[in-house]
């Protein structure tokens, strides 16, 4: 699966018990950029459900795989989705949420051969693409999230209470 391993790609983290059919198909990189440089999607059919400000990045595939990009039914998608060199017949314009069905029948209907999305848990359906990935062997690439700094972090409750009686001083007086 392309890359020559080292710290591009964080390896599968275990999802509901999924157990080791989950670890030869959920393949877990750090970002997009790791994505394109390397060769996973060679000579693939790939189904992209990543949004659509991220189509451009893949602009340098379309003549080394097939791609299908999944977007919101909306005209800056759409817009977006062409502008990245996808063709209307390479582009599926749907609002989630997708059951585990349908995802299926499009997988199915497009003979797709791996599929890419971006970390996105419980609210994106993470788990459904997860399990049907497991379900047909199809390998599933999941792009993490970047990083948020936040200017004040604590895993500590009393640390947390003492900053928000804190805040509530300066919104008292």
């Amino acid at each position: 699966w392309g890359g020559s391993g080292g710290s591009e790609f964080s390896p599968p983290q275990s999802w509901g018990g999924w157990g080791g059919q989950e670890a030869k198909q959920i393949i877990e990189l750090n970002s997009f950029d790791t994505l394109v440089s390397g060769e996973y999607l060679h000579q693939q059919r790939v189904l992209l459900t990543v949004g659509y400000k991220a189509l451009p990045l893949f602009r340098s595939w379309h003549d080394r795989s097939t791609l299908f990009a999944r977007i919101l039914p909306s005209v800056t998608s759409l817009e977006a989705a062409i502008a990245a060199g996808f063709t209307s017949d390479r582009i599926i314009a749907m609002r989630p949420p997708v059951s585990a069905e349908v995802e299926k029948a499009l997988w199915h209907h497009w003979d797709i051969s791996l599929v890419v999305t971006k970390a996105s848990g419980v609210a994106g359906k993470e788990e459904v693409k997860r399990a049907v990935a497991v379900e047909l062997g199809i390998p599933l690439i999941i792009i993490a999230r970047p990083p948020v700094e936040y200017p004040q972090q604590t895993s500590n409750m009393l640390e947390a209470l003492d900053f928000c009686q804190r805040c509530m001083k300066i919104f008292d007086s």
